[in-house]
């Protein structure tokens, strides 16, 4: 078949795919509340 074989990520890259990944999350959930307070203050 197709001469793709899986390669192996190294700890370091799994590590720094996993910080990226849960850096975008945070910054996803810290916008959702940011958007929450500034619709409390100013919209209430």
């Amino acid at each position: 078949m197709s001469g793709n074989p899986q390669k192996g990520r190294t700890p370091e890259q799994i590590r720094a795919s996993n910080k990226r990944l849960g850096l975008i999350l945070l910054g996803v959930a810290a916008a959702f509340f940011v958007g929450i307070f500034i619709r409390q203050v100013f919209f209430a």
